[in-house]
């Protein structure tokens, strides 16, 4: 099979007035894990539920080097609080290289004003900097404001995970969308 045709150029996306979109550094790893905790509280749009986080150290080595060849962490910041972020890396096999995988989370009081498409548009940057062919991820299917946001990016249903999340209230399917570069 032959490499799928790329789609059209992604969106121009400037962040809202106010907003810095830009690396993560280390400085904005408590940031970071509050919004996600926040984000993930409301138990409907992360993986993690609740006050699961994943350890401030963790996140602390894996930003250090912020915007590499394997990965890159994005935060969008308004007066000095991170109300965004991203993360995308790079398939580790060499199989798949050629893609990576992104998460993403805007704090609820921002959503909807277009941080979520500045920090798409930062993502197309790191992987046409990186050398990366596709993006890909996975989103609920009753996450209506994500999915409109990713088909704005010209992202592709590739196909559903059923039951691949197992959630504290039961099972949910993830969608699987993909977009060449």
């Amino acid at each position: 099979m032959e490499r799928p045709a790329g789609g059209p150029p992604p969106p121009r996306a400037e962040p809202p007035p106010g907003v810095q979109v830009r690396p993560a550094r280390r400085a904005d790893v408590r940031g970071m894990l509050g919004m996600l905790r926040d984000v993930a509280a409301e138990g409907r749009f992360l993986r993690m539920e609740g006050a699961t986080a994943v350890p401030a150290r963790e996140v602390g080595r894996r930003i250090r080097r912020g915007w590499t060849p394997d990965h890159a962490d994005v935060v969008a910041e308004a007066a000095g609080r991170v109300v965004g972020h991203l993360s995308v890396s790079r398939e580790e096999g060499a199989a798949t290289r050629h893609v990576a995988s992104l998460g993403m989370a805007v704090a609820r009081d921002w959503r909807g004003r277009g941080v979520g498409s500045a920090l798409l548009a930062e993502a197309f940057r790191w992987a046409r900097w990186a050398g990366v062919e596709k993006l890909a991820l996975s989103v609920y299917p009753h996450n209506e404001a994500a999915l409109a946001l990713y088909r704005k990016f010209a992202f592709q249903e590739e196909g559903r995970l059923t039951g691949h999340s197992k959630k504290s209230y039961g099972y949910e399917d993830e969608i699987v969308m993909g977009r060449w570069l």
